[in-house]
């Protein structure tokens, strides 16, 4: 594409004469109907009376050739008036998008508010901080801001259009545009296969990044472009010729290749100029691989080769899976050219597919999401220039379907990629741990905000913290809906865990030290010793895995006494009744004749506080005193105290609730962990939860006291993937 050679007329009061303009447009782009772009041209004229831009173009004429460049590639006028208004207006205010909405109506409207959001990025200032991931987030979240693909097409014709009128800027200004078109808009131009607009943009900015760099390579070609066109047209001609009478139906075409597109090349292989031998470039498509070869022998009887330029991308495919046939030849007047040979499948696939040439061009790791998004907002292209009609306003909202990331931006500027559905909490805790648990709100630019309120790309955040705070249970109800990546959750989780780390080591203090007391050696063994045995670095992380169970109290009265054969014995528990202190019925409880039997609502077990309740004919219910079933019946005469006897041992059934991140293997983690602690399972039954990427897992096992269960729960806790873990109550 080139500068437009239109030359706009002026009125007798020095402004643009739009009604000329519009003639102009209507003929050389064949308009049967132009009211929607002579509506939008009178009210931007009216508009931006008296304004101009960065480098003093009046802006109704840099509106009016932004319009200029979208016609040019056949877009609808929807789009051109859009554009229009978009560059035109500096500032829309909501004063102004009540007047667009009312003059041109909804769909123009929501284009400009397209193009509008993606100003929120002040690219200029973040490309001399950050890298090139930085760099490449900024283009995704362009291409991801854009709900209608126009918008991104009109940014790209507003940013042609601005580098073509910067030259009378300072140069350190012109130089840090230019850079922005190369970094940002440029490869956004050539990943949705826009060449006429990519290589204007790139020789343009090249010019002003490196003027040295830029006038030797021109001045090296000799040839003025239109020449070298011209020379690549007679190639065409002479191998179509050769072709058809060889009854080869081939598609040829051919190119001189720009500016930056040589720069570029000398980068990557690291030569100089001469080296290069693809200035002028030829692309012959085929039916088949058959005719590839055969192409191939007659490009090589019209023109000598240049072997060590040959490369045959079919019989050995590039890694990204490109296939094609390069050879570079010398014609008759002893320039070199190269030719690229394919089947016409081969070429789709290099245009559209996962070997789209811009992967190996930029080098860059894209996502298949990136890919077919790509892939799709190019064949919407060419569908806007195959008819060229507002319809596509309504067939273009879902160019973001296939888009799994959000992008947001921090308060320094750096844009963070998070999972669709991300929350400010997320957010922060994707920044630091500490930035999370001390996290109380959120602002989404400027606006306060909930905490599980659905981050969306181009949103800038800023978290409110607290000076000493720590995160709440509540984060980790998936219902609530306050966390949604895995990252976050985890961190979440290890704070709980960390707090449980004083119980743990208290528990593990009295375990030990009933058991010394017991073996009578509470006196004789230190735990400094003990811990050294164990290899851990000291006593704190002693009693912490035997409160955990990583370490069984067995084992240290083993190793403390190895000659004794005897194990010690093992706590035993089991039910029994004693009397109560008011009522009369001590002559049963406890007798051999009494029938009793455990709860199902609460399922108690030795160390639960328990009462009893006398049924009629069946016996005494045994309840946990803190049993909703038995709250309102606390105080009725059919109530009795009852306590467990430790002396007798039996087992009992208790139910568990587990939530887990989703992994292969959490299920035979936990079972395992149930092996090897030797607890008797009964009952096990797991199920997804889509939403959330979770398993919810319930079981029941046997244990035959609260402390052990206890001890089971911590060892559960304490498996990498697990969310939460507790004893479920049916009541």
């Amino acid at each position: 594409m080139s500068k437009p050679t239109r030359k706009l007329q002026f009125l007798a009061d020095g402004t643009v004469d739009t009604i000329a303009w519009l003639e102009n447009i209507k003929t050389a782009h064949n308009l049967k109907d132009i009211s929607t772009l002579e509506k939008s041209s009178e009210f931007t004229k009216k508009l931006t009376h008296g304004l101009t831009t960065l480098y003093g173009q009046p802006c109704i004429e840099f509106g009016l050739e932004v319009a200029e460049t979208l016609l040019t590639l056949n877009l609808d006028q929807e789009t051109a008036s859009a554009a229009m208004l978009s560059s035109a207006i500096p500032t829309i205010t909501p004063v102004y998008e009540e007047l667009i909405k009312q003059q041109l109506g909804e769909p123009i409207t929501k284009l400009i508010n397209g193009v509008k959001q993606m100003d929120l990025i002040s690219t200029t200032q973040q490309l001399a901080l950050h890298n090139k991931t930085q760099i490449d987030k900024i283009r995704k979240m362009l291409l991801a801001m854009a709900t209608d693909i126009r918008v991104v097409i009109i940014k790209l014709a507003e940013q042609l259009c601005f580098i073509r009128g910067i030259k009378t800027i300072p140069e350190e200004d012109r130089k840090r545009y230019a850079q922005t078109v190369l970094d940002i808009y440029a490869p956004l131009a050539n990943r949705l296969g826009i060449g006429q607009l990519k290589w204007e943009l790139e020789d343009l900015a090249f010019r002003y990044v490196d003027a040295d760099t830029y006038k030797k390579i021109a001045s090296f070609l000799a040839e003025r472009r239109t020449d070298r066109e011209k020379r690549i047209q007679n190639i065409v001609i002479t191998l179509q010729k050769k072709l058809t009478a060889a009854h080869i139906k081939a598609e040829i075409s051919g190119r001189a290749k720009h500016l930056y597109s040589i720069y570029l090349k000398t980068q990557r292989k690291d030569s100089d100029y001469q080296g290069i031998y693809d200035y002028s470039a030829v692309r012959v498509l085929v039916p088949t691989i058959e005719d590839c070869y055969t192409a191939l022998s007659m490009v090589h009887s019209l023109w000598p080769p240049i072997m060590q330029e040959f490369d045959d991308y079919i019989a050995h495919p590039k890694p990204n899976g490109y296939r094609s046939i390069h050879t570079a030849v010398i014609d008759e007047d002893e320039k070199h050219f190269e030719i690229q040979i394919r089947t016409f499948a081969m070429h789709e696939e290099a245009e559209r597919g996962v070997a789209a040439h811009w992967l190996y061009k930029e080098k860059q790791p894209v996502s298949v999401g990136d890919t077919e998004k790509i892939s799709y907002l190019r064949q919407l292209l060419d569908w806007h220039k195959e008819i060229a009609t507002t319809d596509m306003a309504t067939n273009t909202k879902q160019s973001t379907s296939t888009d799994d990331q959000v992008y947001v931006i921090t308060p320094a500027g750096e844009i963070l990629d998070l999972p669709c559905g991300a929350t400010p909490l997320d957010f922060a805790y994707h920044i630091h741990s500490q930035l999370g648990h001390r996290c109380r709100g959120a602002k989404i630019n400027g606006q306060i905000v909930p905490l599980n309120y659905t981050l969306r790309t181009g949103d800038k955040i800023e978290i409110t913290t607290i000076l000493q705070g720590t995160p709440s249970r509540d984060w980790l109800n998936p219902e609530l809906g306050y966390l949604k990546t895995n990252r976050a959750r985890s961190k979440v989780v290890h704070w709980f865990k960390q707090q449980a780390l004083n119980t743990d080591i208290a528990a593990g203090k009295q375990l030990l030290e009933r058991e010394l007391a017991r073996s009578g050696l509470a006196k004789s063994i230190s735990l400094t010793t003990i811990a050294r045995h164990f290899n851990c670095k000291d006593e704190e992380t002693l009693l912490v895995g035997l409160g955990r169970g990583n370490i069984r109290i067995g084992q240290i009265l083993q190793a403390i006494q190895p000659k004794s054969s005897e194990k010690p014995a093992a706590t035993i528990s089991s039910f029994t009744t004693e009397p109560s202190r008011t009522h009369t019925s001590s002559a049963i409880l406890g007798g051999a004749d009494l029938l009793t039997r455990f709860a199902k609502c609460c399922k108690p077990i030795p160390g639960d506080n328990i009462i009893g309740y006398i049924t009629y004919g069946r016996g005494i219910s045994i309840h946990k005193k803190a049993c909703k079933n038995m709250q309102k019946l606390t105080a009725s005469p059919r109530c009795m105290d009852i306590s467990w006897d430790m002396s007798k041992s039996a087992m009992f059934n208790t139910d568990l609730k587990i939530i887990a991140e989703e992994k292969s293997q959490i299920l035979n983690e936990i079972t395992s962990l149930f092996a090897n602690e030797k607890i008797k399972l009964i009952n096990f039954n797991s199920a997804l939860s889509k939403n959330h990427n979770q398993l919810f897992i319930s079981a029941t096992v046997q244990v035959q006291h609260k402390e052990e269960l206890q001890k089971l729960l911590r060892r559960i806790e304490q498996l990498p993937g697990v969310l939460e873990v507790s004893r479920e109550m049916a009541s």
